[in-house]
């Protein structure tokens, strides 16, 4: 037999297209991106640097020294300096009533009103002086040409742990760019003023960056809609190509064995024998390994058919004799069993620090009695008309019966918070059997009732609530005067 042609499928796989085709376009997304941001921080940085250095280069170094010598004599004389952080607190505005009158100084108001023109010309959001007291990480404020409700007093202290400060042998302050929820994205640019050959003070501009930021923003929105149709259209030319050879070849093998197990006979013995697949790769070879596999696997699949029937029955079973198991026989409500496995959740609910609930004890009186004289049948009955009562009294609560006699209630949400009610009409039904003349004396059932609700300062666990709640049926009991069976 003729060797048919092998083509590897590795060949056909696209992955390796659609992978680079999103890393190229993430590639590029991120690298104008990036070049759009560098170049925008360089210009406005630059901008900044720029402008303060002008601005300075036409101011009087004289009234800067004298305004700045103004501030500082007061800012050594204070006790305490309370930076802006503290801005609007009692001891702020106490701090800064010692620079009351500078704002008024002729010098102040003509830096401040230089600084607005040029505010207007270089169209920047605040230029301003501070000096730097590095040791102790302090900026104070001399001027600040920016609107009065926005400025910074004279004498206002800006703290900082950390941050871009001139250093003693280059007074010079590099441009900073940074993103604060108050305003935004800032570039600040600073320049050194001397007088007479000594430093003084910085001159500082602030310039807002939010508008080309925003520009920024949708110039990369456009590129990245680009890229994405671009991408979109490779991706669709890759996606035919793996489709028509690798998908459909695939699918139609995929298809034909999830139709194996069908109710259709030719589908599922004859399915993989009727497919023609002419790739001559892999899929090939796969498609010849099914046709051989074909007839052991009709016999494994019938198997476990028949495994499966017979483990379904094994389950119903053995859950119709868990449910067996939990029933009482004789009144069919839930047996001591059942209520093991309600005080394990009472258990976990107490862990989870769910404790509103109680336990109420019902214990059937002189049932001993009624068996000596009238036999077990007739015993069984008051005990089947006691489980009745006591399932209609308490209807949203759920009863066990734990021993011969004894009935117990796992009070919850309205019978827990009506419960001495449901007592009272307990007793009341019980009375009114008891008064019934027409019933036989098997049917005129006594019994006694107590219970007791979980208190977390004195109860640990839900053994606790049943000892309280068995006393309190005890000496309803004894107070009934009839003999409790143990």
């Amino acid at each position: 037999m003729k060797k048919e042609r092998f083509i590897s499928l590795k060949v056909k796989i696209t992955i390796g297209v659609i992978l680079i085709c999103f890393l190229i376009g993430l590639l590029a997304i991120l690298s104008v991106n990036r070049i759009a941001t560098t170049i925008v921080d360089k210009e406005y940085g630059d901008k900044a640097e720029q402008i303060s250095e002008a601005v300075v280069n036409t101011l009087d170094p004289a009234d800067v020294y004298e305004l700045t010598e103004a501030v500082m004599n007061i800012y050594y004389s204070v006790d305490q300096v309370v930076p802006s952080s503290e801005w609007g607190s009692d001891e702020w505005n106490e701090y800064m009533a010692n620079y009351e009158g500078i704002d008024q100084l002729p010098v102040f108001i003509k830096l401040r009103d230089h600084f607005r023109v040029y505010q207007d010309i270089f169209d920047v959001d605040c230029i301003y002086i501070t000096t730097y007291k590095n040791d102790i990480k302090n900026a104070v404020y001399i001027v600040d040409g920016a609107p009065d409700e926005d400025a910074c007093p004279p004498g206002c202290v800006d703290a900082f742990e950390d941050g871009i400060w001139p250093e003693e042998d280059d007074p010079s302050i590099p441009a900073t760019i940074t993103n604060e929820d108050v305003y935004g994205w800032l570039v600040s640019g600073g320049y050194p003023i001397k007088y007479n050959g000594e430093l003084v003070a910085w001159l500082s501009v602030d310039i807002s960056m939010n508008d080309i930021r925003a520009k920024e923003h949708n110039y990369v929105i456009a590129i990245t809609l680009a890229m994405i149709l671009l991408t979109a259209l490779m991706l669709g030319l890759s996606l035919w190509y793996v489709n028509r050879n690798i998908i459909k070849p695939v699918a139609m093998l995929s298809d034909t064995a999830k139709n194996y197990c069908s109710e259709s006979n030719d589908v599922v013995h004859n399915a993989f024998e009727k497919l023609q697949i002419t790739t001559h790769d892999e899929i090939s070879e796969l498609l010849s390994s099914m046709k051989q596999m074909e007839a052991d696997m009709n016999t494994n699949i019938n198997s476990l058919i028949d495994t499966k029937v017979a483990l379904k029955e094994t389950e119903e079973k053995a859950s119709n004799l868990q449910a067996l198991s939990e029933k009482d026989a004789l009144t069919g409500i839930r047996n001591k069993r059942a209520y093991d496995c309600e005080v394990q959740k009472l258990e976990a609910d107490l862990a989870d620090g769910f404790n509103e609930f109680g336990l109420a004890m019902i214990d059937l009186n002189y049932l001993k009695r009624t068996n000596d004289t009238y036999g077990h049948e007739k015993g069984n009955i008051s005990i089947r008309k006691l489980c009745m009562l006591v399932c209609e009294i308490f209807e949203h609560s759920p009863v066990f019966r734990i021993g011969g006699d004894e009935f117990i209630v796992v009070l919850k949400n309205r019978d827990y918070r009506g419960v001495d009610k449901l007592i009272e009409d307990f007793n009341n039904r019980l009375s009114a059997l008891q008064n019934d003349d027409t019933l036989q004396p098997w049917e005129q059932i006594s019994a006694a009732i107590g219970y007791a609700k979980f208190d977390k300062t004195v109860d640990k666990n839900v053994e606790n609530v049943f000892k309280k709640a068995d006393k309190a049926m005890y000496d309803r009991k004894v107070s009934m005067k009839a003999e409790r069976k143990d």
